[in-house]
This record gives C-alpha cells, structure tokens and sequence, in this order.
C-alpha cells in the first residue's frame, strides 16, 4: 500500500493525507504486535507525509511521536533528537490561541525529559518543566488534556529533583500527581498510569524523608496499576519494576522478607516481558540485580550474589558511556563485587570494586542527589582494602570521602544516617591502626547521632547500635569507663533482639555481647550465649543450599564451646550438655528434622501433618541444588536461581507453619532443640564424653546412663596444650599417604623413625592430660582383656582431628594399663542425635533377601594409584560372610553409581574399598571413586534415606576426615553414612595402606560373623580386637601411621 500511495503525483491533494492515515495504521498495528517493523513502517509513512507538506503540524506532531516511540524501544539518540526538532517546529508553527497549543507543548516537554534521561543535559530538564508549565497555563480547566499535562508536569518535577535535589520539586510533583489521580476515573484507560506515577512521586519522597506512610502508599498505588494493566500492554513491564524496586525499598527500611522475594519474582516478570534492546531494560536489570543482592545481604545465598553480579555487569554492557545513568549501574556493580570478595576472598574483585566507584564518582557531577552515596560506596571499598592491605592511604581517601559524603548531605536527608554510621567505622579502623583518640571520640559522636535518629523497626538499627557499641567497647579497653561497656552491653543487647536485621548480624552482636559480658561476669552473660544459640536455625536458613549453610555457620564452632565453658564454669552443667548438643552438627540435624516422623501430629493434625511433611520433603530435595551442574551456563544459572527462589519461599512457609503448630496445644516444643531429659537416652549404652576447647580451658563432660551429667576439669590440658598437639599432629599429615609410605618417611630427616616417635608423643600427651583423668573420673580403672565397656567420644573444636582412641604409653612405656585400649572400646559421634538416632529399632519390614553386604571396589580409578589390594579385601570378607550373609559385590567398572545406589537401598550393610578424596573447598562433594570418573559425594550421600541400612565399612582414604573450617559440623562421608540411615560406621581419619586395609576389614568381619546373624552394633568391638591383633600379633606392624586411622563412628 505505501508503495501505491507514492507513485500518486505530488500535487495531489489526497497524497500526504493518505499516507499520514497509513502512518497512522501501521502505528495502531504496532500498539497491538509489539513488532518493530510495523513501528518502522509508521515512521517511514510519517516521513513521507511530511515530504509533501513540511509545514504541516499534524505531519510534524505524528512523525515526532513516532520517533520518540521507536527511541523507547530501541534506544537510537538520533531518534529523540529529531522528534525534539520536529515537536519545536510544531509549536512554533502554532499560534498561542490554537486549541491544540497546550497539547504540543506538552508533548515537546515530554521528549526534552525523556532527552534528558538519556544523555543527562541539566538544560533539557529545565526546559521540560518549562513546556509543561506553559501547557498547563493554556489549559483551560476541564478539559481532559489537563490531566495529562499535570502528569507530565509531575513526571518532569520529579526527574528535575532526582537530579537536582530539590525539595520544592518533589513535593510539587506529589502534588500535581494527586490531581491527576483524582480526575482520572476508574475505568479510565490511563488510570494506571497515573496511579503508578504517583507512586513514583510518593517512592521518591520517601526514600529522601523516610516517612513510611509515603512508601507504603506507593506500593499500594503502583500494586493497583500492575493489577489494571494486561500483560500484553506496553507499559505494564514499567509499572511491574516500578513495584519491585519500591518492594525492594520496603524490605531495605522494615526487613520484611516477603516484600523482598515479591520485589525479585516482580522484577523478574518486568525484565521477561521487555524486548531486548528497549531502553527501560537495562535499569530494570539494574533493579533486579540491587533485589538479588538485598537477598545474599540477608541470607548468604551465593546463586543470589551471582545472578546479581550477571544482571549487573550486563547493565554496565548495556549502558553507553555518557548515559547519565551509567554511574548508578558502576556503583552496584562495585558494591556487588566488593560482596562478593568477603565471601570468596578474591583480591581481584576488591579492587575491582575500588575501580569501579572510583569511576562512579569520577563520573557523577557535583550536586547530584546520588553524589553523596557514591563517595560513601568508595569509602567503604576503600576501607575494606585497607583491612586486608594495610595502606593508610587507602583508609585516609576512605574518610576524606565519606566526611565529603556527610558535609554535602542535608542533614534531614533519610541517607545520612547510613553516611555518619559508615564514617564512624571508617575512624574505628584509623582508630585501631594509629591509636589516635580524637579519632574515636569521633567514630563515637557519629554513630551516636546515626543510631539515635534511627527509627525503631528501621531494617539498620541494629547495625547502627553494633558499629556504636563496637566504638564504645574500643574506648572502654582504653580507659575502663564502667559507663562505656554497660552502654556497649545494652547496644550489642538491643541489635541482637532486633527482629528485623538479618539473623547472621544479630548472632554476631549476641557474640559481642556475651564477651562484652565476660568482662565484668555481668548478669546478662548466659542470656547473651542462650540468644546467640537460639539464633543458629536462623543463621543457617533452610532456605540455602547446605555449602551456603556452612559457610554462614563458620563462626558458630567457637561461640558455642565459649557458651558451654561458661555454663559450665556457672555450675549448669546440663545447660552445657545441651548447648554443646544444639551447636554442633547443625546442618545435620536440619536435615534429620527435615526427615522426622510426625506420627503424633498426623494423628490428632492430618492435614497440617500432610503440609508440613509436603514442604519438608521439597525443602530437603533443593538441599544440594547444583552440586551437579555447571553454573558457569545460562542456562544452568537460571535453573539454579528458580530453584533457589522456590527453596526461599518453602523455607518461609515453614517458618510460618512451624509457629503455627507450636501454637497448637501439646505441641509447643515441636521440632525444638531437645533436653537433656531428651538427649540422656544417647548413654543408654555407655558413657558419652563431650570434651570443650574454651578459650581458657579445656573440660569433660561425662553423659552417663540415667540423667547424670559430671564435670572433669583438665587442669593439665590447657587450650595452649590443644593448639600445640593440633600443629604437631598437622606436621605429620604429610605423612600419612596411601602408597609409598616408607618412601615419604625416608624424605624427612631422622627416616620413619622420627616420625613414629612424633607420633608417640602426641598420644602420650593425649594420654597422660586427657584420656586418663577422664578415666578415673568414670571410675574405669582397671584393665582388662574381655568384656571392655564402650565409651563415645564427642570432642569440639581442634581436639577433632586428633585420634583420642589411640591414646596411651607406646614403645618402651607400652604395658598392659598403659593406654585407653586397655580400658575401653572407642566410638566416635557427631552428636547425641545421631545416637539417639541409631539406637532405634530397625525396620521390621525387611524381606530375607534384603539382608545382604553390598561390597563395593574399585582398584583402578582414573587418575589415581591402583589398589590391588581392594580385590583381595572383598575376596576377603566373601569368605568371611560365607553361609553367614549373602553377598553383593560390585567390581571395577560394574560399581557405577546408579548400581552401587542401587545396592545400597537393597542391602543392609556396605562394604566400600576404594580411592576417597576429601574437597578441601567444598567439603559436601568429597567422594568415593567408582568406576571410571565416577564419584559417589558426600551431597549424593546425605539424599540418600535408606531405612533399614544397618551397618557401613568405609575401607577408603580421608572417609572421616572433616573441614578444620567447620570443626564441629562433622563434614565427612562417616557422618554422611549416618545420616542416610546407617546405625554404625568404620571409617578413616587419614589415608591408609592398601595392603593395611584386607587383613583390618578381614579380621572386623571374622569378628562379626562369630554369631548369626552377625550383629553390627559389635562393629566397634570388632574394630578394636582387629587392630590391636594388627599391630600386636604375628607379624603385627607397630606404626601408628597404619592402624591408627581406623575408627567407629556412632552405634
């Protein structure tokens, strides 16, 4: 048709009419299709119209709106420039008494701002308010082209103030905005947009004055447009971001975690219906990336810290340089990657950071709005480099710009609040480095004024009384003012009780408040430590991934043992007993609580029963969500954000459901930590001997049968005397490789021997300081060959990695009574859960061919030593097993996973002989090697729920080795095995001997197959009578470095 139209002569009349009319269809065509190339026709059929008759108003208005429209999408200047030019023809052309003046300059105000939003001309903004201003006066009242003159007007205030700081602006803009609200009826078509730029308007306000009555009602506002408009509608995308950043806004001022997810899955449905390409795309990406972060912030989850450094940096791609928004994408970035380096350590992303606000202030002109927070983020870039550099440099530019940040800030700006507090901190560190008092009683005078004018329920508050309180603990270490620590206890005493701050941070004030405490023994002391270990479900949200889990749980291991020293120095010894409990393993017992029967909720509550096993079920299945995928992928990347928002919102629903049925009569401790009337079946068996490293000294507490809990003070066994045995026993694991043992003992000086008498030594001490006091305190003082009793050892801290079952007088000193051997039987247990665990009954459901050994090898894994003497080992125990239980083994390349899996769920005890490795980085995929490259993880373990597993020999290297990171969280493929169901576990702290590994497993089996059927829970005592028939008969090899290694974990 356009091509018809133009081979019409020019001089006919109809010729630019006509194509005008088809500019206008194509453009209607396009409002509906979204297409572009029905917009280009628009824009081409409009320039031809105008060729025709360049004087032509009409020709000039439609053209022009055409060009501002493709700008919209395409983001083309050359596109705004021009629909500028064409809409100052028009309204030059146009003669002050025309009807349609008004409209024109309107419209001519609405492209000089959206010209301004793009390339950031102060004089473009002016003469937008201008234009409007002019329109509005020619405006007569009534007519319906007033209300959209006022909206433009209030649009073009308030990018004038975001760019100015203006008050009077603002408050003009929320002002025109309301009118524009009241004369737009329900039903109107643009009453969306007028509710929607009101909220803007109210957002904005808010975010400088702080009043949440604004934000709340610009949530309403902005929740009604999205609800009015069509998805299909081009403007719904922008109304959507609009309502995820202000949710976003609310989670940041009242900590709400549902505003947050809303504000993300928002943001997320805004960017998903924007082509890419359209200008409002990257500062929807630029929102979504900022809601991502607010979520890591809070939580730790590193998929959210991830996606957000993705949308961000594509911001940054996205955003040419001279865009006056460009600053606003580098500042959060930099603020992204600074995250991202006290999470991961990487120095590169530092200074990265350090470049990237260093770019942002280097780019933002003097006297924007934003200048303030941008000095602010280099600032404290800045100082965290120079926490990890020590340049002084680095600290003075931090405090030379936030003290900028502060002085060019008005003080009832909302933001200057955060400014002084991070100056405060900034002078902390000058304070710590140089000892200058000013500098304090600086950092003092600034977090005062910044926690005082801090609302109450404000999302910061806490942090601003734990910045205050940290300067006032720094103070009273100088001068010993009594005022200062009872005012550095009540600040760390608030944050820690603030429900709105994230519970990582209230943990750590409750931290500073339980050592503040210790000073003085204040009265608030085991309340500090009781509010500190009630918060640990929280630190570690079941809403992570459990390598996310453990890291926010890092710090935990030492609270904890601080907590149970205290309680037991105050005489509370079962308060101690169950702190101990309640710290350690957390993750493990989540996951247990996540698998526990709700027999008695089922029978009186079905339904919510049903609910709470439904969502417990789903939350354990994102539990390891991408242990197996590349995140490096796009489309991994999504997939593993979409589960980890699922696993968010199960997490809070069960929060919610947890309250719920606590709520509910005879259930109020439902899923709570236990007591000790709860945790004392754990010593049905025998005693269990928790051992806490404190800081100032080292106890036994002894869980005997009963509800008797004794305490054994180690006088001789000093934290100092842990330390030095840890670094000793840490210099010999070198040492301890499968293989070539005697070859590496020759590398060091003084040959094998040295190294065995190293080893000699550490077990003396443990002997001598430790086990024996423990003994006599147990009355267990006589040795004896037969019938020894059983002892569980649940040490904390770095006693964890020492090997206290081999404790005792070896070599010369070697008689009978000289060592734990001849005392006792050994077990080790993560916790009194896990026993408790595995004195269950077994299930009565099993068939006769289910009792069976499934024997797993693997002699030639990729990329490993071979292990010969894995076939001889299962050879072995076949023997040993013969006529007694049957058999099920898997050889080389028949041990695939899926096989051994599969064996697993039908076999009641495994055998595995194989490679293990321990993942030093993420210590959930250390593994067992199978066939091939195969690895049977840690995180593949733990899904695992197998009922009627009974009994596990991990004949493989490092299989009880744990992270010293999370020393009392008992990350290792022994503890693994218990919590996929098994009762008792053999296993290895260290490498070990291939051709050690058949004659220990065969002389376990011969042991446990005396009786019929075989009893597992004998597999301790098996393991004690196989080694010590290993380094003390025919043939016994003495070296510790080759039966030590071997322990039983749990029943």
């Amino acid at each position: 048709m356009h091509e018809k139209i133009l081979f019409l002569p020019v001089s006919d009349l109809n010729r630019g009419r006509l194509l005008n009319l088809l500019g206008d269809m194509c453009l209607k065509q396009w409002e509906t299709s979204q297409v572009m190339d029905d917009l280009n026709q628009a824009v081409y059929a409009y320039e031809d119209a105008l060729r025709d008759d360049p004087t032509n108003v009409t020709y000039l208005g439609d053209l022009g709106s055409s060009l501002r429209l493709r700008f919209l999408q395409l983001g083309e200047v050359n596109d705004i420039d021009k629909a500028v030019l064409l809409q100052k023809e028009m309204v030059h052309l146009t003669m002050d008494g025309d009807p349609n003046k008004a409209r024109m300059l309107t419209d001519l105000g609405t492209c000089l701002q959206i010209r301004f939003e793009q390339l950031g001309d102060s004089n473009d903004i002016n003469t937008a308010v201008s234009q409007h201003q002019d329109a509005l006066h020619l405006s007569p009242d009534g007519h319906p082209v007033k209300r959209i003159i006022l909206g433009n007007l209030g649009n073009s205030l308030l990018a004038r103030f975001e760019k100015l700081g203006d008050l009077a602006d603002l408050g003009e803009s929320v002002s025109k905005q309301e009118e524009v609200v009241c004369m737009t009826s329900h039903g109107h078509p643009d009453r969306p947009r007028a509710l929607s730029q009101l909220g803007n308007s109210l957002g904005t306000r808010f975010e400088y004055l702080d009043d949440v009555r604004d934000l709340n009602e610009c949530i309403s506002y902005q929740q009604e447009a999205v609800h009015l408009t069509p998805d299909h509608h081009p403007e719904k995308p922008d109304y959507l971001s609009n309502l995820g950043t202000f949710l976003g806004s609310r989670f940041d001022r009242l900590g709400d975690i549902g505003d947050l997810n809303e504000s993300i899955s928002t943001l997320q449905k805004a960017v998903y219906l924007t082509a890419d390409g359209h200008p409002h795309k990257p500062p929807m990406l630029n929102n979504l990336g900022n809601s991502f972060q607010r979520r890591f912030q809070r939580f730790g989850d590193l998929h959210d810290l991830n996606e957000s450094i993705l949308k961000l940096g594509e911001v940054v791609r996205l955003t040419p340089d001279g865009h006056p928004d460009k600053h606003r994408s580098l500042n959060n970035l930099g603020i992204a990657l600074r995250n991202r380096f006290e999470r991961l350590g990487d120095l590169d992303d530092l200074h990265e950071s350090v470049l990237k606000h260093e770019d942002t202030v280097r780019l933002i002109p003097d006297g924007h709005p934003n200048k303030a927070d941008m000095l602010t983020n280099l600032g404290i870039s800045l100082n965290s480099r120079f926490e990890q550099l020590g340049s002084l440099e680095d600290l003075n530019r931090c405090i030379s710009k936030q003290e900028e940040a502060v002085q060019i800030t008005p003080g009832n700006h909302s933001k200057k609040l955060n400014m002084l507090n991070n100056l405060g901190n900034s002078l902390q560190s000058r304070f710590k480095r140089l000892g200058d008092h000013c500098d304090l009683d600086d950092s003092i005078l600034r977090q005062r004024d910044a926690m005082n004018l801090t609302p109450e329920g404000h999302a910061d508050k806490a942090g601003r009384q734990e910045g205050l309180g940290n300067a006032l603990l720094h103070r009273f270490a100088q001068f010993r003012d009594p005022h200062d620590l009872e005012e550095t206890i009540h600040q760390y005493t608030s944050a820690a009780h603030s429900t709105t701050s994230p519970a990582h941070k209230r943990f750590h004030a409750a931290w500073i408040w339980a050592l503040s405490a210790h000073i003085t023994q204040h009265p608030s002391l085991l309340q500090a430590y009781h509010v500190a270990l009630d918060l640990l479900p929280e630190v570690a949200w079941l809403g992570l991934s459990i390598n996310d889990r453990h890291h926010q749980i890092i710090e935990a291991g030492g609270v904890v043992r601080a907590a149970a020293a205290t309680a037991i120095t105050f005489g509370q010894l079962e308060k101690a007993v169950e702190w101990l409990e309640q710290g350690r393993s957390i993750i493990w017992g989540q996951l247990v609580n996540l698998r526990t029967p709700v027999d008695d909720l089922k029978q009186k509550h079905p339904e919510l029963a049903e609910e709470f096993v439904l969502i417990s079920a789903h939350l354990e299945s994102t539990t390891n969500r991408g242990s197996d995928l590349q995140p490096t992928d796009p489309g991994t990347q999504k997939s593993l954000q979409s589960i980890a928002q699922q696993a968010h919102e199960n997490a809070q629903k069960r929060v919610v459901l947890l309250n719920k049925i606590r709520e509910l009569e005879g259930f109020q401790h439902f899923l709570l930590p236990k007591t000790m009337s709860e945790l004392s079946p754990a010593a049905q068996k025998g005693p269990v001997i928790f051992l806490n490293v404190g800081k100032t000294s080292c106890d036994a507490l002894l869980l005997l049968p009963g509800l008797n809990v004794l305490h054994e003070p180690l006088p001789e066994f000093t934290p100092m005397h842990v330390e030095t045995l840890t670094k000793s026993f840490n210099r010999l694991v070198p040492y301890m490789g499968r293989g070539d043992i005697e070859r590496l003992h020759g590398q060091r000086e003084g040959g094998s021997q040295g190294l065995e008498d190293d080893f000699a030594h550490i077990l003396s001490e443990l002997w001598l300081r430790l086990v024996k006091p423990i003994l006599d305190g147990l009355a267990i003082t006589t040795p004896q060959n037969d019938n020894l009793p059983r002892i569980w050892w649940c040490p904390t801290g770095p006693l964890t990695s020492l090997p206290i079952h081999a404790a005792g007088l070896y070599g010369n000193a070697d008689t009978f009574g000289s060592k734990l051997s001849d005392f006792a039987i050994s077990s080790y247990t993560p916790s009194l859960a896990a026993l408790i665990q595995g004195f269950r009954p077994m299930a009565s459901s099993l068939s006769p061919h289910d009792h069976q050994l499934l024997a797993v090898a693997q002699p030639f894994a990729i990329g490993q030593n071979r292990l010969p003497g894995t076939l001889e080992e299962i050879n072995r125990i076949q023997q040993c097993a013969k006529d007694k239980l049957p058999v099920l083994p898997l050889i080389g390349d028949e041990a695939t996973i899926a096989r051994v899996e599969e064996g697993m769920k039908k076999s009641t005890w495994v055998h595995f002989a194989c490679h293990g490795v321990q993942n030093v980085h993420t210590p959930t995929e250390s593994a067992l090697l199978l066939a091939g490259s195969s690895q049977l993880t840690l995180s593949r373990i733990i899904q695992l729920n197998l009922p009627h597993a009974n009994f596990a020999f991990l004949s493989a290297c490092q299989s009880a080795t744990g992270d010293r990171k999370l020393q009392e969280e008992s990350v290792h493929l022994a503890a693994g095995m218990l919590l996929a169901g098994y009762r008792g576990v053999i296993a290895t702290m260290w490498s070990i001997m291939d051709n050690d590994a058949p004659q220990v497993a065969s002389d376990v089996y011969e042991h446990l197959f005396r009786t019929s059927p075989p009893d597992s829970t004998r597999a301790a005592e098996a393991l004690h009578f196989a080694t010590r028939n290993y380094r003390e008969g025919p043939g016994g090899n003495k070296s510790f470095f080759h039966w030590v290694p071997f322990i039983h974990v749990g029943v």
